[in-house]
């Protein structure tokens, strides 16, 4: 692509065509000089409509939009059988003044480069002209072989050919004269000054610039539409109204953390432009990720999100969602300088979590990436709730993930803040440790569960929901999250005095009701939350005195009794059971499994459940709560979650 400088407007569009034709496509060492004036000795000037200066050469061209037959001699034209001017002579005349100029600018030991003339007859954009030259070397061309002749030798009708050089063509610009002065003026549009052209299609030209209203700067840039370049009319229009809409976009998003400031549009009767504030850092393609912490990875993801729901929330989506558009700045901020609105908010989320996944796997933070993996595969849209995770992250503190995996085992420290101090109990997928919290010095527990990975979607929303509620007869979360370089996770939680069910030694009289009535307090609450535990089993009820508390959520102590209530019940009837049903089967279960003799137990299927239950004194267990626990164990229970579980149960607290 030449460098055009134009000294003056097109006077009609075969000038238009042949000037775009020529910048594009002539090389970028090229010089092209359009509707410029060659001054005389006389003081007079010739205007020409291009001067090409080249690699062989200094071409003056002559601009002729002639249409149909055109036989051209060395004295007369004909076109279509009429007389026509003969161009190439007043363009061969131009270029022996030029010539003779700068003959007299030239110092001693540096050679005049060839000036000689050329006419481009253009045809119709191309089209519809027929070229036919008494002689093969007069310098007159088709839009077929301009440009070869413009940069081939053999389109030189110098008896000796030199290259130009560096200093000749320096000379050429001093004889033209304000050169750098028409180049600037070609460059300014009001106050913002053209750089560099990063995008050039018909008619349509991004630009990076800068505004200078005064002694300051600041970068822009300028989208620049050229109506008269498009070969129709309509295809102009329609450009023109996109660029129209897109202001009208941004104006209304005006104030969006995310959308860049634009003014108001320029129209000066040749173009249209759109002047936006260059966004602040580099767009993500220039973005090196190895070189940021977990804490701006987290903070960019954290703004890029509520970029999003602002746009969201004025009735618009971004769209474009190219590398190069998105742009991040050292400071954690997100911009979006190509907001179109063409699609669904829905699409519109799946498009940014494709784009910034590998920010949020960059994190190594599963409650963060997971999400985004949801996104993409359209599991979720819920750009409140990560906003939230994020949030929660940054402000508990994290620290920047070890990438190495993690032995287990005691002394080990997870997730900078848990060291292991003594293991409890384990099976073959799960472990259950004594935890020291480091900078509190106080005991946690801390579970690990391997092969979790395909759970983890349910598993996370399910803790996400934990750590933001509170009972006293339910776990108190304190931290979730997946050990690295692995699939297990991890789960902190407030340290529960006491035993499993089935395993306290000494259960006093009225200590196994009062547990009862305490969890069924804790499901209900739940369940209005529409949270559900999905795996109680004794193992899972951690008793101590006076109180009880629901442990393990999703998961039990090994990964296949996730579901372990349901090896106590018919698996057809258990499949056909609602959340909440299959939780009071459990709890049932579990109480008669830990109290009953296990000379009584038998293999515990729904049967032997149910006789173990007849093997209890009614009037000891109290009729109405009897019976509703045999109901539950025959799926007979009709559960009304608008009333009391524990009214239900037959249960006076």
């Amino acid at each position: 692509m030449a460098k055009h400088i134009s000294f003056g407007t097109p006077v009609n569009d075969a000038e238009r065509w042949a000037f775009s034709l020529l910048a594009e496509e002539l090389p970028d060492d090229y010089l092209l000089l359009t509707n410029v004036e060659i001054p005389t000795q006389s003081g007079q000037a010739m205007e020409v409509d291009a001067l090409v200066v080249g690699e062989w050469g200094v071409y003056v061209v002559d601009v002729k939009g002639y249409m149909g037959r055109l036989n051209a001699g060395l004295h007369a034209w004909l076109l279509d059988g009429r007389d026509v001017d003969n161009s190439l002579a007043k363009a061969n005349y131009v270029a022996r003044v030029l010539a003779g100029k700068l003959k007299h600018k030239i110092p001693v030991g540096v050679y005049a480069p060839w000036c000689q003339g050329m006419v481009f007859v253009t045809g119709r954009k191309g089209e519809e002209i027929e070229l036919e030259k008494d002689e093969g070397t007069l310098s007159i061309y088709t839009p077929k072989q301009i440009i070869a002749a413009l940069t081939k030798e053999w389109g030189l009708t110098a008896p000796h050919k030199h290259p130009v050089t560096e200093k000749q063509k320096e000379i050429v610009l001093n004889t033209i004269g304000q050169v750098a002065l028409v180049e600037q003026r070609n460059n300014k549009i009001q106050d913002f000054i053209k750089l560099k052209c990063l995008f050039l299609q018909q008619g349509l030209e991004v630009w990076q610039a800068e505004y200078q209203p005064g002694g300051w700067t600041a970068p822009w840039l300028l989208k620049i539409l050229l109506p008269i370049q498009f070969d129709h009319s309509e295809e102009a229009a329609v450009h023109e109204q996109r660029l129209r809409d897109e202001f009208q976009r941004m104006q209304a998003l005006s104030g969006c953390s995310g959308v860049p400031y634009c003014a108001p549009l320029i129209q000066d009767g040749e173009q249209l432009v759109l002047p936006i504030r260059m966004p602040r850092g580099l767009p993500m393609n220039m973005l090196s990720l190895t070189e940021l912490t977990t804490y701006q990875l987290l903070e960019i993801l954290r703004r890029s999100v509520s970029s999003l729901q602002q746009i969201h929330r004025r009735g618009y989506t971004v769209g474009g969602w190219a590398e190069n558009c998105v742009f991040i700045s050292e400071e954690g901020d997100v911009e979006f300088i190509d907001i179109k609105d063409s699609i669904s908010t829905s699409t519109d989320i799946q498009q940014y979590a494709s784009r910034f996944l590998a920010l949020a796997e960059q994190t190594r933070q599963p409650r963060i990436y997971q999400w985004y993996r949801q996104a993409i595969a359209g599991g979720t849209n819920d750009l409140d709730a990560l906003r939230s995770d994020l949030s929660a992250i940054i402000d508990i503190g994290v620290c920047d993930t070890l990438p190495q995996a993690i032995v287990i085992k005691e002394g080990a420290v997870i997730d900078h803040h848990y060291r292991l101090e003594r293991l409890i109990t384990e099976s073959t997928h799960s472990q259950l440790w004594q935890a020291l919290h480091l900078q509190g010095q106080y005991a946690c527990g801390l579970s690990i569960y391997h092969q979790v990975d395909a759970d983890w979607p349910m598993l996370s929303n399910l803790y996400r929901s934990l750590s933001k509620i509170y009972h006293p007869h339910i776990e108190k979360v304190l931290a979730f999250g997946q050990l690295p370089e692995s699939e297990a996770l991890f789960i902190a939680r407030a340290w529960e005095q006491g035993d499993a069910i089935d395993t306290v030694s000494n259960i006093e009289i009225g200590q196994p009701r009062q547990w009862f009535t305490q969890l069924l307090s804790a499901l209900q609450y739940l369940h209005r939350l529409d949270i559900f535990h999905g795996a109680i089993c004794p193992k899972n009820i951690i008793c101590h005195a006076d109180k009880a508390v629901l442990v393990n959520f999703g998961v039990g102590l090994d990964i296949a009794a996730s579901y372990y209530a349901a090896q106590y019940a018919d698996p057809t009837l258990w499949s056909f059971e609602g959340q909440a049903e299959r939780d009071l089967f459990g709890l049932v279960a579990s109480f008669i499994d830990a109290l009953t003799p296990a000379s009584l137990k038998g293999d515990m299927g729904q049967k032997d459940m149910i006789n173990a239950l007849h093997s209890f004194d009614k009037q000891w267990f109290g009729e109405e709560l009897f019976d509703a626990c045999h109901r539950v164990l025959s799926f007979e229970f009709p559960l009304d979650p608008k009333r009391s579980y524990a009214e239900q149960f037959g249960i006076v607290c």
